[in-house]
This record gives structure tokens, sequence and C-alpha cells, in this order.
């Protein structure tokens, strides 16, 4: 006696054959996927624009296009598929640009839409990185600059000034071994004069009001010392003192705001200094109606000043804040610095 066969037999069989195809085009997805990021892991900054071309060719072939590419800017291309590219974090660092997919030789499955992404997110992770290895290498190179500026304005001071001040005393001592009370008082004088030189060359580099007394009263001599050059208002709304790190970044801002509008502002114009506790932590605006600039070309290090607006912003960012700078030529500068507690 014969047996005939289940009637669900073929559409059992053909449910297995899908799950495995299903399967397979699975585990290729993913073998793309561990291929191209570990092509973009081991790329240098020289050779990463060729992993991310093959890394969109093989996007392109695992959705069924016959081309892919990483194009800068938003717009997709007439009859192309598009995926943002992104970086898991974002910040000053999240690339611009979309993986673009032209030629299509089939529609894309919900799957091959979703292994896109992690595939755009692994080429952007990677541009970002280099971004922002090329951004830290150019404000070292800034930090390198200032420091050197720095280290000759401090030399200079040292010996135009410092120096010159302690050879007149020097001399003048000389004089005074017979005693005359005029030499004397002349000997006081000079010694007095390099004590206030030796100070001002130590409040350049770092107040000591700062660490003594804090934020406030640092703002407040350092705006007082501006105040020969450019007007300077404060409102200064802080009763607690930051951490030690907080003060110095927001210290170094204000320094370097006041610095900027000195030498760019122009004449006659006025800077105006608001410090406040907020909800989050500390708020700094330093804000001046004077030329103003366009912030896409930052103004570079001064040389004796501060180290830039770039590393400025760095700083913040590090401590886990954020620096605003809004500026336009003949609208005033207005640098906002907010830092947590």
């Amino acid at each position: 006696m014969s047996e005939t066969l289940p009637d669900t037999l073929p559409d059992t069989a053909a449910k297995l054959r899908a799950l495995y195809r299903a399967a397979e085009a699975r585990a290729e997805r993913l073998r793309l996927l561990v291929e191209a990021s570990r092509s973009l892991a081991a790329s240098t900054p020289e050779t990463l624009d060729g992993a991310v071309d093959e890394a969109a060719m093989r996007a392109a072939h695992l959705a069924g296009y016959a081309r892919g590419r990483v194009l800068d800017g938003t717009a997709t291309p007439s009859g192309s598929f598009a995926v943002r590219l992104s970086a898991p974090g974002g910040g000053s660092a999240e690339p611009s640009g979309l993986l673009v997919l032209e030629q299509p030789l089939g529609a894309p499955t919900v799957e091959d839409r979703e292994a896109l992404g992690i595939m755009a997110q692994l080429i952007g992770s990677a541009l970002a990185a280099r971004a922002r290895e090329q951004r830290l290498a150019l404000l070292l190179t800034e930090l390198i600059g200032a420091q050197e500026a720095e280290r000759s304005r401090i030399a200079h001071e040292l010996h135009d000034g410092v120096a010159q001040s302690a050879a007149a005393l020097a001399r003048r001592l000389d004089l005074a071994t017979d005693g005359d009370p005029a030499d004397l008082a002349e000997a006081t004088g000079q010694a007095r004069a390099l004590v206030r030189e030796l100070r001002q060359v130590i409040a350049g580099m770092r107040p000591p009001v700062l660490d003594d007394l804090g934020l406030v009263p640092a703002l407040r001599h350092l705006a007082a010392e501006a105040g020969e050059a450019i007007a300077v208002t404060l409102a200064l709304d802080c009763a607690v003192r930051p951490a030690r790190t907080t003060e110095t970044a927001l210290f170094r801002v204000a320094q370097e705001g006041i610095g900027n509008a000195r030498a760019h502002a122009g004449t006659n114009a006025s800077v105006h200094l608001d410090l406040a506790r907020t909800a989050a932590g500390f708020r700094l605006e330093i804000s001046d109606d004077g030329a103003g600039f366009d912030p896409a070309s930052r103004p570079p290090a001064r040389p004796g000043g501060g180290l830039g607006l770039a590393y400025m912003r760095e700083r913040i960012e590090r401590l886990g804040g954020t620096l605003t700078i809004t500026s336009a030529p003949g609208h005033g500068t207005r640098l906002v610095a907010e830092l947590p507690e």
C-alpha cells in the first residue's frame, strides 16, 4: 500500500528554502559589514579615502546597486538612493555627506536598508575620526606657536624691563655705598618699581588673584587692566566659586574675548562681560560693539595673547561645556561659554 505525501509538504519546503536564503543574505550582510569595519579601522588618514570608496561599493552590492560612492552635502542625486552619514555621539566632529547608491539592479529590502544605515555609521565614524585628528593637529600647531610667542613675550619683558631695572638698581646701590640719603632713596624707589614689574610679568602668565580670591575678583582685575585700552563693563552674579578647572577655563575665555576686542574691535569699542550661575552650572558672556568678523575665518592666536578661539572651544568642550561664537562684520562679536557645575 503506497503512502501519499501531505499536501502541506511543498509549502513547508518552500518556506525552508526562503528561510535558508534569508539566512544566507543576513550572513552576507554581516560579512560585508565586518570587512568594511576592519578595512576602515585599519586605514590611515592617507588611505582612508580608498577604504571609504571600497566600503561604498560594498554597500551598493549589498543592496543591489551597481555603484556606490560618498558625496558631500545633503542633496540626493536624481535616480539614486542615499543614506546620511552619521557618527555615534555626534558633536563638532559630526560628518557631513551622503552614502549614495546609483544604478539600481533591484529594490533594497528593509534589512538591506538597516545594513546600509550601519554602513553609513561606519563610514561616518571613520571620516569624523580623521577630521578630529586633523583638527587636533591644527590646534596643537597653534598651541605650540602660541607657547613660543608667549615665551618670546616674557623673555622680552624680562630683558627690556626687569633686567634693565635690576641693572639700574645694582648701579644705584653701588653709588649708595657711601650712605648718601639721596642715593638710598633712589635705590628704594627703583626696588619698588622692580617688584611692580615682576608682578606684572607674573600676572600676565596667570594672575595670583585667580588662585587666591577666585574668578570674580580675577575678572574685575582683568577688566581694570584692560580699561586703559578699551572700556569694559561687568555684571558678575556668581556667589559660588567654580571648581579650579572651570575657573581657569572661564578666565581664559574672558581673557581671549577682551584681548580680541582690544586688538580687532576698533577704536571707541566697548566690551560687556556677564558671569552668572545657572541651573546647569556657569555661563560667561563677552560681547562687544566693535567691527566684528566672519566666524568662518576664525582669528588666529595672538602673539603674547591667548591661544585662539578654536583652542578655547576645544578646552570648553573637554570640560563638558559649549562655546558659542556669534559675529558678523560691522555688528560686533559675542562669545558665550557655558560649563556644568
